[in-house]
């Protein structure tokens, strides 16, 4: 079984197996259960991997520290990108720097592939991420806006969930993430990246309500911060 768990705005603790990988670790974030990383440490005495979306600073987040602070974790981003963290981490040994193509192998049964995202990046190319383990797989989406190719995503990799951005301004709307979910079809959603501040503010059972009248066959879980999803 996996487990999912949510800690507000685009961060998230996937467990698969005995494997354990935080992405776009913001630990902090407004919505957190964790006020400090020294909280979130006690919690989580081992982390395997950290995914980095894209070098926005809402989801880059404590990487840095969590790659200190974890002496066997590795980091994985777009190559720009983890050759950064690595650096400023002093733990240039520990990053996967990828690139947006096919699969990423982690461990024999845990592997990942970096897929587009329309959105900014100063450092790389923003991404997404496909997280395989299990015979699962786990689409997080970063920050983006709705683009075609998320048909491609359903398609090539039939994620189990799909993490979607809702907030609007700087990513996908309501509207536009039902669009998404039409295209990906997963069989789990998960809404994400909203109400951390006023700008992205919006509502998680509209959302759920959208996809039940156009994906009736997709099941919505909003989670609370800090609640987990078993799949």
């Amino acid at each position: 079984m996996a487990v999912l768990r949510w800690l507000g705005h685009a961060t998230f603790v996937l467990k698969f197996g005995e494997a354990t990988i935080v992405i776009d670790p913001w630990i902090t974030n407004p919505l957190s259960p964790y006020r400090s990383v020294d909280s979130f440490v006690k919690d989580y005495p081992r982390i395997d991997y950290i995914v980095v979306t894209h070098d926005h600073g809402d989801h880059e987040g404590e990487a840095v520290e969590l790659l200190r602070r974890y002496r066997n974790a590795r980091l994985i981003a777009v190559f720009e990108l983890a050759q950064d963290i690595g650096s400023r981490a002093n733990a240039e040994d520990r990053v996967i720097g990828a690139n947006i193509g096919g699969p990423v192998k982690l461990e024999k049964n845990l592997q990942l592939v970096l897929t587009p995202a329309l959105h900014s990046s100063t450092k790389g190319s923003p991404t997404g991420v496909v997280i395989f383990g299990e015979g699962k797989a786990v689409y997080h989406a970063g920050d983006t806006g709705l683009f075609g190719d998320m048909k491609l995503i359903g398609e090539l990799y039939k994620p189990t969930v799909a993490l979607l951005p809702i907030g609007g301004h700087f990513t996908m709307g309501i509207d536009e993430a039902v669009k998404a979910v039409e295209l990906i079809n997963p069989r789990i959603v998960v809404p994400m990246h909203y109400n951390t501040f006023n700008v992205i503010a919006a509502d998680p059972n509209e959302f759920a309500r959208k996809v039940k009248e156009k994906v009736p066959g997709v099941d919505v879980r909003i989670l609370k911060p800090g609640e987990t999803l078993e799949f």
